[in-house]
Parts: C-alpha cells; structure tokens; sequence
C-alpha cells in the first residue's frame, strides 16, 4: 500500500510539472511583435515567411509583399499549416490578432520553431501606414 501511495505522488507530481510547464514552452515558440516591428525585421531577414491567415476577400484587398494566405476558418487550413516549414520562421497575422491565435497555438502545438505573432494585426499594419500590395 506505501509503495502504491508513493507511485500516485509521483504521478502526480510529474502531471502538475507538466502542466505547469506547457504554457512555458508554448511562450517560447511564439513571440508576441507589433506591425512595426514585423516590418523591421522583414526589411532586415527576407528570409521571413508572412502568414496571413484572413479570408481570401480580406488578402485581396491589401496585404503583406510576399504574404502566403491560409484561410484560418477554412476546414483544411490546418492541415495546409502542417505542410509548411517547421524550422522556417513565420510572422503570423489575421485582421487584429483573434484568427491568428488559433494559428500560432497549433504551430506551437506541432513543433514549429520560431513563429511571430503579429499582435495590432493588419489592422495595426495599415493604420502605420506600412507598405502593402493591393
């Protein structure tokens, strides 16, 4: 019976660990920027992947040069996420920052490295009056 109450503290102790260290991973993988600071580094690193997870209307209204867009809200956009480069780094953006979410999360989820989370969004993008194709 001790041996069995030792293995659920174990047990236990391992699952709280774990649990407490998820959101700790997570936050490395995703780095929270600012439109102008994603237009700082894509000057600096073309090498940057844009990802634009807005419908197709909102992409084709004006968007980042170079932008790739998966619709967030599409049942397959997930599955297109999962085909892209796990060790490429990505800035990730929707409209404000809501859409994006849910992208970066399952980026993070799926073992990418380096992803960027556009926070203020195209929205932000367009209100710094940042450059855009139309």
């Amino acid at each position: 019976m001790k041996i069995f109450n030792i293995m659920k503290t174990r047990l236990l102790i391992t699952l709280i660990a774990a649990f407490a260290l998820a959101p700790i991973v997570n936050s490395q993988q995703i780095k929270q920027i600012t439109s102008t600071e994603a237009n700082t580094m894509l000057q600096k690193d073309k090498k940057l992947i844009v990802l634009d997870v807005r419908t197709s209307e909102e992409f084709n209204v004006g968007h980042i040069k170079g932008a790739i867009n998966i619709d967030i809200r599409q049942n397959d956009a997930l599955a297109k996420i999962d085909k892209l480069d796990r060790n490429a780094r990505y800035i990730v953006h929707c409209r404000t920052h809501h859409r994006s979410q849910t992208a970066v999360d399952h980026m993070a989820q799926s073992g990418f490295k380096n992803v960027y989370q556009m926070t203020d969004g195209f929205m932000g993008w367009s209100q710094n009056g940042l450059p855009q194709v139309k």
